[in-house]
């Protein structure tokens, strides 16, 4: 009641730089897919850190598997959206202005890694690797950026060793998460002056989930415990990444599992 009261003193700037203190803290994660998958894992990740974390993907049945994900603190919602249509983008954004929150962080973890010769591939089959890693990069950014601008936070990249070695049958996905790469590292050098931590996250090698394990059963099982990443260890470090004081930003990180080949 001596906060409500208290109201009568303050002018109207006070009361808006008031209400932009009480706002619920947010996090939005782009790229959510099955259960036992990266986009989930963060979700879960930041919301356990007392987040109201939106998540987003294409599938509404992702979306609809995901309000059930049980966590102790903060709490997570799903939006349906595809990163690369600017309108389904405009609406992401519009969905958490409606919600009135304090947008804290913004993870953009969608991505496809599909492999072709070069001589086997189509200008569709390259252009829709681009569409996901770059155009839906950018487009994410956009909106992303004013609102983190307002109190700063964190742009976080899931990007993957491609992006700075290429190498067949991967030559497409190469190049378009090496736009993804130089679109993060132009932004750090940016904003960061400016209040916002942008870091991109190279994962090399694969990871314990649903994609590899259920799609590549046998492969997976090759791997051994110690041959792939842990989801929920990767999930901690772009945990750490938001958490890191300005004076030790980093702008990259290199995950791998301890017997993966150089």
């Amino acid at each position: 009641m001596e906060v409500i009261s208290s109201f009568n003193a303050y002018n109207k700037k006070d009361l808006i730089e008031f209400k932009k203190m009480i706002k619920e803290k947010s996090v939005l994660v782009l790229g959510v897919g099955p259960d036992q998958g990266l986009g989930v894992a963060l979700c879960k990740q930041f919301a356990e850190e007392g987040y109201r974390v939106f998540g987003c993907g294409r599938s509404q049945e992702n979306m609809d598997a995901l309000k059930k994900v049980k966590v102790s603190k903060g709490s997570i919602e799903g939006i349906v959206g595809d990163v690369t249509n600017p309108e389904d983008v405009l609406n992401i954004f519009s969905q958490l202005d409606e919600a009135e929150v304090k947008l804290e962080s913004v993870i953009y973890n969608a991505g496809n890694n599909n492999a072709k010769p070069f001589l086997e591939m189509d200008l569709d089959f390259f252009q829709d690797l681009w569409e996901v890693c770059a155009k839906g990069a950018f487009l994410i950014s956009q909106l992303a950026i004013p609102r983190l601008l307002d109190g700063g936070g964190s742009l976080l990249f899931t990007g993957a060793t491609a992006s700075i070695r290429s190498k067949p049958p991967f030559t497409a996905f190469a190049a378009a998460k090496s736009a993804e790469r130089s679109l993060a590292q132009g932004l750090a050098k940016e904003f960061g002056p400016q209040g916002i931590h942008v870091a991109h996250v190279i994962i090399d090698g694969i990871i314990d989930g649903d994609k590899v394990n259920l799609r590549f059963p046998d492969f997976a099982k090759s791997k051994g415990e110690d041959g792939k990443l842990n989801i929920d260890s990767i999930a901690e470090n772009f945990l750490m990444l938001h958490k890191q004081k300005k004076s030790t930003w980093s702008f990259e990180i290199d995950l791998r599992p301890w017997s993966e080949n150089w």
